[in-house]
């Protein structure tokens, strides 16, 4: 009797081992896709937010309201960006002319101009198209009159990835 009970608690204690270690592969399945998948989200949310920051702006450029366009700036904006001076370089025919703003105060009254411009042009428009990768997005805005504007959006790496750049090229 005794060499049956033997083989025995020796046979439960390899179908005990062998639980063991395939309960330490699920752990580490789990784990492992649980890794992937926190950063499969983390970079959705990215990109989610660069494209929600870049919708805001195309509503903030179809509002008439200065008001909406400092908020937008104020909440959308890196502090350093806005904080530079405005250039801008405006091309017309083959002439190109370039202004700038020095003042930190008059920084973001320029920038607020600068809404100001493109809802001159803008208004009314509509997304034809958005794309994000890595910190850039760019977004096309079409107005019914053909005009068309892309807008080269560069985001901060870091959350909360405020726009730290902003490039327009407008065609008709």
């Amino acid at each position: 009797m005794e060499l049956f009970e033997t083989k025995f608690y020796k046979s439960a204690s390899y179908t005990n081992n062998s639980q063991n270690i395939m309960n330490k592969i699920r752990r580490i399945g789990i784990g492992l896709w649980v890794a992937f998948a926190t950063v499969a989200f983390i970079q959705e949310s990215k990109e989610s937010i660069m494209e929600k920051r870049a919708r805001a702006m195309s509503s903030a450029i179809n509002s008439d309201d200065r008001e909406i366009w400092k908020k937008f700036i104020q909440e959308n904006y890196s502090q350093a960006l806005i904080d530079r001076p405005m250039k801008a370089t405006v091309q017309v025919d083959g002439q190109s002319s370039q202004s700038s703003s020095d003042s930190k105060v008059s920084n973001l009254e320029a920038k607020t101009k600068m809404f100001d411009r493109l809802h001159n042009d803008f208004a009314g428009s509509k997304i034809t198209s958005i794309k994000s990768k890595d910190n850039k997005t760019e977004m096309v805005l079409s107005t019914d009159t053909g005009l068309k504007g892309i807008f080269n959006l560069t985001f901060e790496t870091e959350r909360p990835y405020l726009i730290s750049g902003l490039g327009v090229e407008v065609e008709n």
